[in-house]
């Protein structure tokens, strides 16, 4: 038999590819926004927050749980501080803290206090109290099993101070405070360094944005998040990426739907695809094995819808990714060997066998970073070897099979 050899040809199809925000389960707690959320293991948080009906602020005290394996949302033992809203939340060694906020309907009471919340026992159980000044808005991100808390509003006055909190002995400590006072910022960490960024200052809203350096307890400031200044956005890093926008700005009363990527290597911002969902504030994020989920939120109406963020396929579209198995043997008889790269959730990865008709022969998902694909029953002759990425086609390799 004559054996034809091939060429190599590894292409992706961005034709196939449809948008980088996934609609999932819309939350299951009432419509809300100043949320607060966070992730522990494999599963996703969100809870408090408020919404203003008819004149009168309504808090939220429920707390439940999202599960992207069933894409369902369940009830939860409620905060034990009580309905809050615009508090923040982080996790260390698989607890959720969540603390700081305001608790009245009226008026302006904001609190100290913070909790931990034990998912395996469903239990919350109160820390220490946050040692600054009550405020709400304020922001947290996580370094080596220390939690970094501050910025926020004290009494109608944005603040910049800043403290660590260490789980293993309960205590806070006052750090470097940030140059710019704010609320409403973001914040999230990337490998050595926490970020912080736009908010709303005593001058207005800003798109500033800061890296901290623990081991010198110092701000560092980056270059701006995007184009154009911003309060109450989302942000939420994602594998050595950062991700900013929705939000507000406060001059014009704008709600946004655009997102930035951070690459901190090069200390640059690129726009990429839109939120999906209706433009927003106060959008609220986890997340879950590197993967983003965000919902919630308002411009005005309260939103319960929520979403993934697909950063994988983002990467794909705009080429910043490229996906290189290789099959062998090839030509093959009785079996071939995939080599898949190891940065893929294999989950979300599967090769089809296609003939030169187009007809698929043989659809396999992917478990193993070495699967072996069994062909005896595939006729002899000349094939396409097609990875696919959630049945999107990212790579073909020309494949031969003889017997």
């Amino acid at each position: 038999m004559r054996i034809f050899l091939f060429s190599i040809l590894c292409f992706i199809s961005l034709e196939a590819y449809s948008s980088n925000w996934q609609q999932k389960a819309d939350f299951g707690g009432t419509a809300r926004h100043r949320t607060t959320s966070l992730s522990i293991g494999n599963k996703g948080y969100m809870g408090l927050g408020h919404y203003n009906g008819a004149g009168i602020n309504v808090l939220f005290g429920d707390w439940w749980e999202y599960d992207p394996s069933t894409n369902a949302w369940t009830q939860k033992a409620d905060y034990l501080g009580g309905p809050c809203y615009h508090a923040t939340g982080f996790t260390i060694n698989n607890l959720g803290y969540v603390g700081t906020g305001r608790t009245s309907a009226v008026g302006s009471i904001l609190v100290q206090d913070f909790y931990k919340y034990d998912a395996v026992t469903n239990i919350w159980s109160q820390i220490t109290s946050f040692p600054g000044s009550a405020r709400r808005g304020a922001v947290s991100f996580v370094l080596n099993n220390n939690a970094y808390v501050g910025t926020g509003e004290t009494n109608s006055t944005e603040t910049n101070t800043f403290y660590r909190y260490t789980p293993s002995t309960d205590t806070w400590i006052p750090i470097a405070s940030i140059p710019t006072a704010r609320t409403s910022a973001i914040a999230f960490s990337l490998g050595l360094y926490g970020y912080v960024g736009t908010g709303s200052t005593p001058s207005g809203s800003t798109n500033d944005f800061w890296q901290y350096n623990s081991a010198t307890n110092q701000w560092i400031q980056k270059a701006d998040v995007g184009t154009i200044n911003r309060q109450e956005a989302v942000g939420f890093g994602v594998n050595d990426y950062g991700y900013v926008g929705t939000g507000v700005d406060f001059e014009g009363g704008n709600n946004y739907s655009d997102i930035w990527e951070y690459q901190p290597d090069s200390d640059s911002w690129t726009q990429i695809e839109d939120f999906e969902g209706t433009a927003r504030r106060y959008l609220s994020s986890f997340v879950i094995n590197n993967v983003a989920y965000a919902g919630l939120g308002t411009n005005g109406t309260n939103f319960n819808d929520f979403w993934k963020f697909d950063q994988t396929l983002s990467l794909f579209e705009r080429g910043k990714l490229n996906f290189d198995a290789t099959i062998f043997p090839n030509p093959a008889s009785n079996y071939i060997r995939l080599n898949i790269p190891n940065n893929f959730n294999l989950n979300e990865i599967s090769v089809s066998i296609i003939d030169l008709n187009g007809n698929v022969i043989h659809n396999e998902n992917i478990e193993v970073y070495h699967p072996k694909i069994q062909l005896q029953q595939i006729d002899a002759g000349q094939y396409i070897c097609q990875f696919n990425y959630i049945d999107r086609p990212i790579c073909t390799k020309k494949l031969t099979i003889i017997k």
